[in-house]
């Protein structure tokens, strides 16, 4: 993959304003690229990741959109579009906790959060083929629910799973234009999603369980693999779920 200019640096992270998706924003931004975040409904925190990324040295360009429908997620690409002529990074990262067991959620909120976080990969993509290029790569967010199963996980596992499931056959079906797919699974980190998927309140203590080794997984930690797997360095991986989260998922703890 090419190394691409300083100023000639452009990157969509869907669901980019606040958690996980900010953390990747912050890391990606530097003087002279261009982050597109796309977020649902949070002016507020939208405003202050603009903020955030624009003390980078990168241009912020907030979208707001529902990217859990087809004609919301044209909408974003067609508002990059509109600034570039290309991206070199798309990031999904978007989610709602949805929480509850399968058997008794009402259908619409499970079909909302599969379309959300899982088939909005595929709703960004279709139309975003026309600014990826060769040596540009797409990240998909997802985590170790896809194989345990985990307390009122069911329908952000599913969602995770059938995005991870697009993964595969996009790298495949993309590689011969240059185009890279990768999914980053993570462990559980303190985020909003997190807390809503457990219960627990903003005052309440931390959530994320603590690793083999002692420690909690962080934001940043996150964020430097996610620069890695969609950096020139990561070219020859490909269509592969890479987790990060300290070695939790080999053990009974991460449950």
């Amino acid at each position: 993959m090419a190394t691409r200019a300083e100023g000639d640096y452009a990157v969509l992270i869907a669901g980019g304003t606040k958690g996980i998706g900010l953390a990747i924003a912050l890391r990606l931004a530097r003087p002279g690229a261009r982050l597109f975040l796309n977020y649902r409904g949070d002016d507020r925190a939208a405003a202050t990741a603009a903020e955030q990324v624009r003390a980078r040295g990168a241009t912020p360009h907030v979208i707001r959109e529902d990217i859990g429908t087809v004609r919301g997620a044209a909408a974003v690409i067609d508002a990059v579009g509109a600034a570039t002529d290309h991206l070199d990074v798309l990031v999904h990262t978007a989610a709602i906790p949805s929480a509850g067991a399968l058997a008794e959620q009402p259908l619409e909120e499970i079909a909302e959060c599969l379309a959300i976080g899982g088939t909005a990969l595929l709703y960004l993509v279709q139309p975003a083929m026309r600014l990826l290029r060769a040596g540009s790569s797409v990240l998909f967010l997802s985590g170790g629910s896809v194989d345990l199963v985990l307390p009122h996980h069911g329908a952000l596992a599913a969602a995770k799973a059938l995005g991870e499931c697009f993964v595969r056959y996009l790298a495949i079906e993309c590689a011969p234009r240059g185009v890279n797919f990768n999914t980053l699974r993570t462990g559980p980190v303190d985020t909003g999603l997190l807390r809503a998927l457990r219960g627990a309140a903003a005052g309440d203590g931390p959530v994320a369980p603590v690793t083999p080794d002692g420690r909690r997984l962080t934001l940043e930690q996150i964020a430097e693999t996610a620069a890695f797997l969609v950096s020139p360095a990561a070219s020859m991986i490909r269509g592969q779920s890479v987790m990060v989260d300290g070695g939790l998922s080999t053990t009974v703890r991460a449950t």
